[in-house]
């Protein structure tokens, strides 16, 4: 079997941490991965993983990441830059991506990507989140902390439409 016969997959940093074993497939991964862990043994299985060229780090392209971006937004996740790019890079690469994250695989969901989880069961449906003041009821964007009104606390909770 060549490589160009085996499945492409998107290696997050919590299925490093949650065990992930390389088998016969192609894996990847983005750069920023190797920063988002922090425990020694994860750390150096990765750089075993990458050194050895069963993980290969790949850039995704920046208009698929501004495409991630959007959706996010959209759905109303926060993610990190390092979220965004293992999503784009899966959307670039038709691939399935292997995550713990709940978030990245909300929006991995709502753009086709399918998600495998090492440990958990991942998400059962996708959600959009809303932003809202705990005091006044008042609904904001993801972005704020405190309400501009009342000074209450801003939380989250999922949108229904």
């Amino acid at each position: 079997m060549s490589r160009s016969d085996l499945l492409n997959l998107v290696v997050d940093s919590s299925a490093i941490i949650g065990g992930f074993l390389p088998e016969e497939d192609n894996y990847f991964t983005v750069s920023e991965v190797i920063d988002e862990i922090g425990d020694e043994s994860s750390k150096e299985r990765l750089l075993y993983f990458l050194n050895s060229g069963k993980i290969l780090i790949k850039t995704p392209i920046e208009k698929t990441l501004k495409e991630v971006t959007k959706r996010s937004e959209i759905t109303g996740d926060t993610l990190s830059i390092t979220d965004l790019k293992l999503i784009s890079l899966a959307l670039d690469l038709d691939s399935v991506i292997i995550t713990e994250d709940y978030g990245i695989q909300n929006v991995a969901s709502t753009l086709g990507i399918r998600c495998k989880s090492i440990r958990e069961s991942g998400i059962k449906k996708t959600i959009n989140w809303e932003y809202y003041c705990m005091g006044c009821k008042k609904i904001y964007s993801k972005n704020k902390k405190v309400c501009q009104d009342c000074g209450s606390k801003i939380k989250r909770r999922p949108r229904y439409t």
